[in-house]
């Protein structure tokens, strides 16, 4: 069961702890994710530690917890506002309901008070979020994009889930990634929920036909990106049929403003369904003589299918001077060009990928060189 995600904001730090220690007597059930000491330091966090509950005090310094509660609601719609206050006059709890508080706890609250009133707010916040469909939702056709490479570890995956967070995050699109790297899939790997359901699960089920059958089969990792996950068995792949992928794309492509599917490194007949019907494809590789040699034999297979230059388009991943082979050189051997070179950063992408933490999105003050990359790779896709 996913457990519920829990942002605390109280200028006490007594308060604070009295809280955290609370909720970890139900470690299975809550997640505390983070804290704040006053209502802006809250509405900074939520972006990055994306919380379901906010617990908030009603009296705090920089941004009162009615301000806050009110920013919270309109920018926020996803994440509920619980309001704590030493004070239960009826007129406190007509002010915090008014703001857009869910539910109202007086201090001090006893556990089964305070585990009860979370868990009931969450439920049925959820279930109000489900009957919400936005009049933009039903106008939506998926623009489907894929990240291809005729050779394994180039970092193909890193930059299909990154580029997809910052569609969803920066660009304020609804996208759908889909891993269809049915033998090697790493996605769910990368952000550390290898154990959710996969596009097996789906498929044995047969639960294909509607959005609303699919929907329990996604994972959400914010409010505009949705995931589904290839199998965790290579043999797997072979109960995926091409039948089942057009079936789910024609299912979800209205829900969906991008669609990116990462694909395995074979032109099978799953592979070139999606290459088949993709507006664009990131063809990825990397300056290593034989990635590049690889991405040259892959584009000669693109242009005897027909693919054209305006749909492939070249990425070049983990750029880096260092090792005898110049920009100038690959250009060179691809005369349709280079459409995004995406610099080394060795260090960064290796934390992200060991600790299953994308690194885009995180919402730091500065932005590194590879999230600028992929940003300005993301502004080219939507134009």
């Amino acid at each position: 069961m996913e457990k519920i995600k829990i942002l605390i904001a109280d200028d006490v730090e007594d308060i604070v702890n009295v809280v955290k220690k609370t909720l970890s007597l139900e470690a299975d059930t809550f997640e505390v994710v983070g804290s704040a000491g006053n209502g802006q330091e809250a509405l900074d966090l939520i972006p990055t530690v994306k919380p379901d509950i906010v617990l908030m005090d009603i009296n705090m310094p920089v941004l009162n917890g009615l301000e806050a509660t009110e920013q919270i609601t309109k920018e926020y719609p996803g994440v509920a506002v619980i309001m704590m206050s030493v004070q239960g006059e009826a007129e406190y709890l007509k002010k915090a309901m008014f703001h857009g508080a869910k539910e109202f706890i007086i201090k001090p609250f006893n556990y089964e008070g305070l585990v009860e009133t979370i868990k009931t707010t969450h439920q049925r916040h959820r279930e109000m979020q489900k009957n919400i469909v936005p009049k933009e939702e039903k106008e939506r056709e998926g623009k489907l994009l894929t990240y291809f490479s005729s050779k394994g570890g180039v970092g193909k995956s890193i930059l299909s889930l990154n580029s997809a967070i910052t569609l969803s995050q920066e660009k304020n699109q609804k996208v759908l990634l889909l891993d269809l790297d049915l033998q090697f899939s790493d996605i769910s790997i990368l952000v550390n929920k290898y154990n959710e359901q996969t596009i097996l699960d789906l498929v044995d089920e047969g639960q294909l036909n509607t959005h609303q059958e699919i929907e329990p089969y996604l994972y959400e990792y914010n409010e505009n990106l949705d995931m589904l996950f290839a199998p965790g068995k290579p043999e797997a792949a072979e109960y995926i049929s091409k039948a089942s992928i057009e079936r789910i794309l024609k299912t979800l492509k209205p829900k969906y403003d991008i669609i990116i599917v990462d694909t395995g490194i074979n032109f099978d007949d799953n592979t070139l369904y999606i290459l088949d019907h993709a507006e664009r494809i990131f063809f990825v590789s990397t300056m290593e003589i034989a990635s590049l040699k690889n991405t040259k034999l892959g584009l000669n297979v693109m242009e005897s299918l027909g693919y054209d230059q305006n749909k492939v388009k070249l990425v070049i991943n983990r750029y880096n001077t260092k090792f005898g082979v110049s920009k100038g050189d690959v250009e060179a051997v691809f005369k349709d060009g280079i459409y995004a070179m995406i610099p080394d950063e060795e260090k960064i992408v290796s934390l992200s990928v060991n600790r299953g933490e994308p690194f885009a999105g995180k919402g730091r003050l500065g932005k590194t060189k590879i999230e600028k990359a992929i940003e300005a790779m993301c502004n080219g896709i939507l134009e």
